[in-house]
């Protein structure tokens, strides 16, 4: 093991155990105060138990549902690019710019064409075979493409998911690892994420000046924002009470604030790079105004593409002529213009 990944290992470690502590020991505390404090004024044994069993559940209930985000449940890929129609394809594996493992599929751009290849990153919980079709429609246009696990998914290495933080080091290895292949034109690397994915790419983006264009499909603008509507909310919580605890339990966890992955402070960074902004009108995980408020933030060159009728994860899906169309037009007059070669 590479001094990198082994320091990296202690540190997911140390991430694991902080997080465990800070739970627990918030637990312990409110509990044992507020059932003292009862116990002071009421002096009955039974409404203590009872009381603090309640106080029990409502503060294990944020950090139940914050372990899914932070630790969500691997899914291994249940096809691979040869089900779409791709021919010529490999298994490859790559560092992260911190040193974490990460395992994808490179499929090499069409031999005559001018190397345009494009990085795909999915979103919380998926795995590098949520974008296939995606990154099948455009190696149908002759573009090549690295789909990979992000870091604490699939066959990936890692313990701990930042929702977009530490993920940009994964985009760095990404965009190294292209850079080594000779298939591929290293001034015409574009990037495609979705969800934590697509906050993903900007941030990238705005960090790192080789990447050509950027598309990013049911972004969020700001973490810190969509924590309660997308969280806490579907795990059947009140995002009132419940968001900050959670919030509070991921910043012990990580050592890191929500608030430093805020997509819309990068996104003005990115020009004159180009960008693509995809969202479904309909979308109940992360709302459209995420991404109406990305674009006014953004500048030129930008597009906004919303999808109408479309959910979280269909805006191909709704309409894929027009998809296909709004994609490939965007990369051709961005990625494959004679003026990035």
């Amino acid at each position: 093991m590479s001094k990198a990944a082994l320091h990296q290992s202690i540190l997911n470690r140390s991430f694991l155990l902080k997080e465990l502590l800070a739970g627990s020991v918030a637990a312990l505390i409110l509990t044992l105060t507020l059932a003292a404090l009862w116990l002071a004024l009421t002096r009955s044994f039974l409404l203590v138990f009872a009381i603090s069993g309640v106080l029990a559940f409502g503060l294990l209930a944020p950090i139940l549902a914050a372990m899914p985000v932070l630790h969500p449940r691997r899914i291994r890929v249940t096809q691979t690019p040869t089900a779409f129609g791709i021919a010529h394809w490999e298994n490859v594996d790559f560092r992260a710019s911190d040193g974490v493992h990460l395992r994808g599929w490179f499929i090499p751009p069409a031999p005559a064409a001018d190397g345009a290849t494009i990085i795909f990153v999915h979103g919380l919980g998926g795995n590098r075979g949520e974008l296939l079709p995606e990154a099948a429609m455009l190696a149908r246009a002759g573009y090549g493409a690295l789909l990979f696990d992000l870091r604490n998914h699939g066959r990936s290495r890692g313990t701990l998911t930042t929702l977009g933080y530490r993920e940009v080091d994964d985009v760095r290895g990404a965009v190294a690892y292209l850079d080594a292949r000779a298939e591929v034109n290293r001034a015409r690397i574009g990037l495609f994420g979705h969800s934590m994915g697509a906050a993903t790419v900007l941030r990238a983006a705005a960090r790192i000046a080789q990447v050509r264009a950027v598309i990013a499909q049911g972004a969020y603008s700001s973490l810190e924002e969509n924590i309660a509507r997308g969280v806490v909310a579907q795990a059947g919580l009140p995002p009132f009470i419940f968001a900050r605890l959670m919030v509070w339990l991921g910043e012990r966890a990580t050592g890191l604030r929500v608030n430093q992955v805020r997509p819309i402070d990068d996104v003005a960074q990115i020009a004159p790079r180009a960008l693509l902004l995809i969202h479904g009108t309909r979308d109940p995980v992360v709302t459209v105004e995420n991404s109406q408020r990305l674009y006014r933030a953004a500048s030129e060159p930008k597009e906004l593409f919303l999808v109408n009728a479309a959910q979280h994860k269909t805006p191909m899906l709704c309409n894929p002529r027009e998809f296909e169309k709004r994609v490939t037009d965007f990369l051709a007059l961005h990625l494959r213009d004679d003026l990035v070669a």
